[in-house]
C-alpha cells in the first residue's frame, strides 16, 4: 500500500519550475526562512502552495504520489 506524502523537496520544486537543483534548492530555503522553519523541519505542500500561491490540488500531478488524496487545511 502506497501513503501520500505530505513534504515537498528539491525534486517537485525542479519538476513544477523547470529548474535545476541548485536554484530549486535555494527556492526552497527561501520559503523556509519565509515560514521561520529551523533546519530541521520540513515544508509541506501547504507552505509551498501557500507561498507560490497555487492551490494545493494543482500540485499534486508534480509530486509523485499515489494515490492522490485532497488534503484540506483545518
Amino acid at each position: 500500500m502506497k501513503t501520500t506524502r505530505l513534504f515537498f523537496y528539491t525534486a517537485d520544486m525542479m519538476r513544477i519550475s523547470g529548474k535545476g537543483e541548485r536554484a530549486s534548492r535555494r527556492y526552497l530555503q527561501k520559503m523556509r526562512d519565509f515560514f521561520k522553519l529551523s533546519d530541521h523541519q520540513e515544508l509541506t505542500l501547504h507552505h509551498v502552495s501557500e507561498f507560490l500561491k497555487i492551490p494545493v490540488d494543482q500540485l499534486f500531478p508534480y509530486i509523485r504520489m499515489f494515490p492522490l488524496l485532497i488534503l484540506t487545511r483545518l
